[in-house]
């Protein structure tokens, strides 16, 4: 599930990436996020060392941001532990995207962290 690169330049992306680049810093520090020097292609098994349940906080209030319009729970499901461990930033922003347009759901949130 991903979002194509000219997909990438619209404000719905942009959006969603200062949602779920606020919620990690939330969930793990500014300090710590700036000196992981994070990017879309950082992984948070890897590049930011995020333990499971740290990643499971994210996506718990990616869910509550998003008032449930993203399934957090089926897509982990269907990834294989590789697939797992090299889950980057810019997967989870494609995952959101994609998960809000198939809702009919392309616009920014009020609520939502960095938006």
């Amino acid at each position: 599930m991903t979002v194509t690169e000219s997909s990438r330049n619209d404000s719905l992306f942009e959006s969603v990436r200062g949602t779920v680049e606020g919620t990690i810093i939330d969930v793990v520090g500014r300090w710590y996020y700036e000196e992981c020097q994070t990017g879309l292609d950082s992984t948070f098994a890897e590049d930011i060392e995020l333990e499971s349940m740290e990643v499971m906080e994210i996506a718990e209030r990616l869910i509550e941001t998003y008032e449930g319009k993203v399934d957090f729970i089926s897509w982990f499901s269907e990834m294989d532990f590789e697939e797992l461990i090299v889950l980057t930033i810019g997967d989870v922003v494609d995952f959101v995207v994609v998960s809000l347009r198939k809702a009919g759901d392309g616009q920014v949130h009020a609520g939502a962290v960095g938006a």
